[in-house]
């Protein structure tokens, strides 16, 4: 679990009408520009991208990895064109703060929440999925990020962890999703609440003596959302889970996640049976088809 920067405040959230959008819901300010200040050394903001380079050749690499700061307003956030089409933007990385990146499919978003270490890729202006409506981001509080422009490009020719480092990150958030998407598919929608509350706090969290709080005052419509159901189930869920003792609704809006309930997340997750390999089965059916193809 980690200790959010923010201290005990939750993130944003709890002024809005439960009823709304994500983006409404996670900020009410709307902008459409980010200040850019000065550059900066990228591995004093971020040391942790550095890993693998040896200490004779940590104050060179921190001289050849600048970076330009982008500062971004509380609110939902457009990216000029001069910063999403450029094409020596590897990424940004997000120094302070948290975004709020989703997508919406008719009345149903997917979100993911990014925080300070987290890889952000721009929205795609072309090549994009054909579902779905435009990806939007929001900074749900004053946000600032770091771009990894030409000059980390440049010096991870000398040392190639730098790349090595961003891409593992960027495979991180990629299984974080996948889990969050995972636990959609569970049967019962209080399994899948708990289990979403639980794998938030594993980035989010901060344990406590009653257990671990998660200072997100995460709407009964926005875990709807999160949990692939209707804001008067998750309602019903909730209450099931606070009445065995698994959660409880703190007054500031965060979520305490109890000492049992670590238990029982484990059970939940535990496998049954032995695993399938679908990626086996699904070549297996292609190896028949080819065979039939043939005769």
């Amino acid at each position: 679990m980690r200790d959010p920067s923010s201290g005990a405040s939750p993130v944003g959230l709890r002024a809005a009408p439960d009823r709304a959008r994500p983006d409404q819901v996670l900020s009410l300010v709307r902008h459409e520009t980010a200040e850019y200040s000065h550059r900066g050394h990228i591995l004093d903001l971020d040391p942790d991208l550095g890993a693998g380079i040896g200490k004779e050749d940590w104050e060179a690499a921190c001289r050849a990895c600048r970076g330009a700061l982008l500062s971004v307003p509380s609110g939902v956030w457009e990216p000029t064109d001069a910063v999403a089409e450029r094409n020596d933007v590897l990424g940004l990385v997000l120094v302070k703060g948290a975004l709020c990146r989703e997508v919406a499919l008719r009345d149903r978003y997917m979100f993911e929440l990014l925080g300070p270490g987290d890889v952000v890729h721009l929205p795609v202006a072309q090549g994009g999925p054909r579902l779905g409506g435009k990806i939007k981001l929001t900074a749900l509080a004053g946000t600032s990020l770091v771009v990894l422009g030409s000059a980390l490009v440049r010096a991870a020719a000398r040392w190639p962890s730098l790349l090595a480092n961003v891409h593992r990150r960027l495979e991180t958030q990629r299984e974080h999703l996948a889990i969050q998407g995972l636990i959609t598919h569970l049967p019962r929608a209080e399994h899948r609440v708990l289990l979403t509350l639980w794998h938030l706090a594993d980035r989010w969290g901060r344990v406590t003596p009653e257990g671990t709080v998660l200072p997100l005052a995460l709407t009964h419509d926005l875990l709807g959302h999160l949990t692939a159901a209707r804001r008067p189930t998750v309602t019903l869920a909730v209450g099931t889970l606070e009445t065995d003792g698994y959660t409880r609704r703190c007054n500031d809006g965060s979520w305490l996640l109890t000492v049992a309930a670590e238990h029982q997340v484990r059970t939940i997750a535990t496998l049954t049976k032995d695993p399938r390999i679908l990626g086996d089965t699904f070549r297996l059916s292609r190896r028949a088809a080819d065979a039939r193809g043939n005769r």
